[in-house]
């Protein structure tokens, strides 16, 4: 802290530290030392300064979790036109869950003067938004709570930002389906849930017959077009819980997961709905595909990886086998 005194002879201002205070200083007059009230005074409004003017947002409540301090940005994220309208009201007002409140609280008394939690906010408006809730406690001598203290930080956008990007880094941008990249992770899972439960796999193979022909006929749009329906038509033939994979340009695979010799079934559903919504398509010719279905039981000490290959290899049989035919 500096004390800014006025030099008489120079008319300009000196700073004296605080250890001088009260020092005959030759050409100036003896200051006095400040009092403890102004020492807590200047704090305070340091304190409150601060407090005021963060850029998360603030609270603190009663140990019953009533709202005795607010800041401006807190009031601003939940939608009040200023802090004193939030001040009174019960914190578990703004939580979507009232619980969450009740689960904070729990989570101190475990873990000691600290928590953090992502929570569903109400604003004034009724909207919800997603919230990173940074809860203290403040206990007296005997360990009883006195208050509590925090700050809320919105982080819905933030959020909604890496969703997307974990969706698009797990799905094909072109038909919505789940990509390569992610169906590794998918497999490993699924062949331990399979072990695990005693369920079976199934899975097909699905090739677009003589699809580099209509792209050279049609153009690249044409094509993107029927690879987007076969992708919707695959999607509403199987069950939510099975999981459709974009394999590879013109390839999808179809894990259907705890299923038990019901992949030969669901492929003649996949052809019987592709004869019915591609058998005339407006291009003038029929759009097939080549369907390889095999099975993969829990028992055996095949690898996921050869259930792939056998998948593939029962693909292209079909499809040699309606070439020749």
């Amino acid at each position: 802290m500096k004390i800014w005194t006025q030099q008489e002879d120079e008319g300009r201002l000196d700073a004296v530290a605080p250890q001088a205070l009260g020092r005959l200083v030759p050409g100036r007059r003896r200051l006095r030392p400040p009092s403890r009230e102004c020492v807590l005074d200047a704090g305070e409004l340091l304190y409150r300064g601060i407090f005021d003017e963060a850029p998360i947002g603030l609270y603190i409540t009663t140990a019953d979790g009533t709202i005795v301090n607010a800041n401006a940005e807190l009031a601003r994220m939940l939608g009040y036109p200023s802090k004193q309208m939030l001040l009174g009201t019960s914190v578990a007002e703004i939580y979507a869950d009232r619980l969450d409140r009740e689960r904070t609280i729990d989570a101190l008394g475990q873990l000691g003067t600290a928590h953090r939690s992502e929570v569903e906010l109400r604003t004034r408006s009724g909207a919800i938004i997603l919230a990173l809730d940074t809860c203290c406690v403040v206990r007296d001598e005997r360990g009883t709570p006195i208050y509590y203290q925090g700050c809320m930080q919105d982080v819905t956008e933030a959020k909604r930002l890496e969703d997307q990007l974990r969706h698009m880094a797990r799905h094909d941008p072109l038909t919505g389906v789940y990509n390569r990249h992610a169906l590794a992770e998918i497999l490993v899972a699924e062949a331990a849930r399979s072990r695990r439960y005693g369920h079976p796999i199934g899975m097909l193979m699905v090739d677009v017959d003589r699809f580099k022909e209509f792209n050279d006929q049609f153009g690249h749009a044409a094509g993107d077009e029927i690879l987007k329906g076969i992708a919707g038509l695959i999607m509403r033939c199987v069950r939510d819980s099975d999981i459709v994979v974009r394999y590879g340009g013109d390839e999808f695979l179809v894990l259907l997961v705890e299923t038990d010799g019901q992949a030969v079934r669901v492929k003649e559903r996949i052809e019987c709905a592709m004869a019915l919504e591609f058998g005339d398509s407006r291009y003038g010719i029929p759009v097939t595909v080549a369907i390889g279905a095999v099975h993969w039981s829990p028992e055996t000490r095949e690898s996921v990886s050869t259930l792939l290959s056998r998948a593939d290899k029962a693909m292209y049989a079909e499809k040699a086998g309606k070439q020749s035919g």
